[in-house]
């Protein structure tokens, strides 16, 4: 599976108090997705650069989802960092753990991929995975990243926004489809010490997977969850289902010993089973139909594809 990490410096307006998408961004997200390739957002910041945490934090990453998906784009999972931002951890920055833990965890092929950034940094941490990586200058100079100097290696693509990054990168793919394999970067001239004492850092990012990937199990969850006053109202729904059940299970109860059936209701009733079976096999037909009413119910919380 081919696919295409981008860091989310690369999708948001800078300065802004709100989410606010950089021209173009829902554009070439869906371009890429249209191509086959799947799309992994990198969130680099730590949960506790974010005043109020863990919480807030979630909770920006739902809102730039959100705006993602209203403006039509498209994201297939999302690369997050939980560690304190002094823990001095290898999830990314000094050490590309968000490349390695994706690629394990998603059984990608890393020399096949690509990575959109938008820093000097980040194209070294491509370099050493083997990744391709477009820099995306939006505003800045070359110099502004490499202090006048000239960019050491050099032979990546740089685009001065996002949406020429994604033709850089479609352009890249048709290449690789015409001749028959990917154009492989050069070596590093001198690969640069990215931790000291030559350790592996520490990296546990945490994925969610909004797409299906076959083989993956365990990690697939919602683009966006049910929010709580609909699970309130869920819960009480079932409740009142529970009171509704009793209520006819008592009526029925007082039907059957005051009033004849039809002989086929000995067999509809099941009978001719034990009633402890009988009540485990309703219990569980009813456990199955509560898990797929629940299932439908949060998909239809989401935006359908008409709506994008």
């Amino acid at each position: 599976m081919k696919a295409v990490f981008v860091k989310q410096d690369c999708l948001l307006q800078p300065g802004c108090d709100t989410v606010q998408l950089r021209p173009g961004v829902a554009e070439g997200l869906r371009s890429l997705a249209e191509r086959g390739l799947f799309v992994i957002l990198l969130d680099v910041g730590s949960c506790s650069v974010v005043p109020g945490g863990m919480k807030v934090k979630q909770q920006a990453s739902r809102t730039m989802l959100a705006a993602i998906r209203a403006s039509g784009g498209h994201v297939d999972a999302l690369v997050e960092c939980p560690h304190h931002p002094e823990a001095d951890c290898g999830c990314w920055g000094t050490y590309p753990g968000f490349l390695y833990a994706a690629g394990a965890r998603l059984e990608l092929r890393l020399d096949e991929c690509f990575l959109l950034c938008d820093q000097s940094s980040d194209v070294l941490l491509a370099y050493r995975v083997g990744c391709r990586p477009v820099l995306v200058l939006d505003g800045r100079e070359i110099g502004d990243l490499y202090d006048g100097h000239q960019p050491e290696p050099h032979d990546f693509p740089i685009a001065r926004d996002f949406d020429t990054a994604v033709r850089y990168t479609l352009a890249e793919e048709e290449s690789a489809a015409i001749w028959g394999h990917r154009r492989q970067p050069a070596p590093l001239p001198q690969e640069p010490d990215f931790h000291s004492g030559g350790k592996v850092p520490d990296f546990s990012p945490t994925i969610r997977l909004f797409t299906p990937v076959p083989g993956i199990k365990g990690v697939l969850v919602g683009w966006s969850p049910v929010p709580v006053s609909a699970r309130r109202w869920l819960a009480t729904f079932v409740i009142g289902a529970v009171g509704l059940s009793l209520g006819i299970a008592y009526l029925l109860t007082h039907l059957y010993r005051t009033h004849p059936f039809p002989a086929y209701v000995y067999y509809l009733t099941l009978q001719f089973i034990p009633r402890p079976l009988r009540a485990t096999l309703f219990m569980l037909s009813g456990v199955v139909v509560v898990g797929l009413s629940i299932r439908a119910f949060s998909r239809l919380s989401q935006p359908s594809d008409s709506e994008k």
